[in-house]
Parts: C-alpha cells; structure tokens; sequence
C-alpha cells in the first residue's frame, strides 16, 4: 500500500533530444526551400549593383592615367 504522504512523480522521457543546429543545417534547410529562380535573380542583381559600383573608379583611375601620368 502507498502511503498518504509521499507524492511520486513520474517523468515522460522526450522522443528526440533537442541538439543545437550548426549554421550549415539552417543554411541548408533555407536553400533547400529557396526556389532556384529568385537565386538567380538576386545573383544578377547583385552582379548589376556591383557593376554600378565599379564604373566610377575605372573612370576615375582612366583619367588619372590619360590626364596626370
């Protein structure tokens, strides 16, 4: 018979351990959903923004090379 006084608590083991997830897991899963089509598209833009970006110093080092040297 148990006794009126002691309460007993029964734990419930989990079914997976929770572990952390390395930056390559979350890359990967968000990668593994991102559609292809809007990679490309960000890809572009980027190498668009880059190329905006550089224009000016070619530029400027051209005429510093035919005008100063």
């Amino acid at each position: 018979m148990i006794s009126p006084n002691i309460i007993t608590v029964r734990r419930i083991r989990k079914a997976a351990v929770l572990r952390r997830r390395s930056i390559r897991d979350i890359s990967r899963d968000y990668f593994g959903t991102e559609h292809v089509r809007f990679l490309a598209v960000e890809t572009i833009l980027f190498a668009l923004m880059a190329v905006v970006a550089i224009w000016p110093i070619v530029n400027a080092v051209e005429f510093i090379r035919l005008h100063l040297l």
